[in-house]
């Protein structure tokens, strides 16, 4: 664990959970070789930035792989990511309407393959939803809101292109405490990528869930109709 993989919160960024468990992926030596086709991932309870080593522990049932995020000596678990490396997935269309914004990739978003990686793609995600929100909510607190579960869908290799992408995001559904943002990675028409994000309501003054307040839910109803 390192500083630089904390958040505001001064929680471990959820998008490092996912390089955790991509570094624990590259030491399996029956791995499959398929790129990863779809990658779902919860968040159990954070991390706090400590010396104790963080356990990841793998098992592979043909093309998935099922990994638990703990830390050393605690007991519990941090977070799940299940990969399935089966291939990517059948193209979907674009969606029409929702908040879209263009962005440019960095030669940084690549890896030693020239492709932007599973991992970075979670990133960009995370990057789109925050001006989403941004618009959707008059008063966007930090720590408001924390992702507890988040489904990526990846369609096709994202390689570097010096033409922008196109995030396109959504509301599908609101709860009392819960809310579905759901976005897309657009090159022209093509669909790249595409996730599916469960944000819940967060006190950080009690490191806890709470329901929505009602000015929030009156912004997101408005933006889910």
């Amino acid at each position: 664990m390192r500083w630089a993989d904390l958040d505001t919160l001064n929680h471990v960024n959820n998008v490092v959970y996912l390089r955790y468990a991509a570094d624990a992926r590259a030491a399996i030596a029956d791995l499959p070789a398929g790129p990863i086709g779809q990658m779902t991932v919860q968040f159990k309870r954070p991390i706090l930035l400590s010396r104790t080593p963080v356990v990841v522990t793998s098992q592979v049932d043909g093309f998935e792989v099922a990994q638990s995020i703990g830390v050393s000596g605690t007991g519990h678990e941090f977070a799940t990511v299940t990969s399935d490396l089966g291939g990517f997935l059948e193209q979907v269309e674009p969606h029409v309407g929702g908040h879209r914004e263009e962005f440019w990739l960095r030669r940084t978003d690549l890896d030693e393959s020239g492709e932007v990686s599973p991992a970075q793609v979670f990133e960009l995600f995370q990057e789109t939803r925050i001006p989403f929100l941004n618009d959707v909510l008059v008063r966007l607190s930090a720590g408001g809101f924390v992702v507890a579960q988040i489904e990526i869908s990846y369609y096709q290799p994202i390689g570097w292109q010096a033409e922008p992408l196109t995030a396109v995001s959504w509301l599908s559904r609101l709860g009392n405490s819960s809310f579905v943002v759901e976005s897309q990675l657009l090159s022209g028409d093509q669909v790249l990528a595409s996730s599916h994000a469960v944000l819940v309501g967060f006190d950080a003054s009690t490191q806890s869930s709470r329901q929505l307040e009602e000015a929030e839910r009156e912004q997101l109803a408005a933006a889910l109709a």
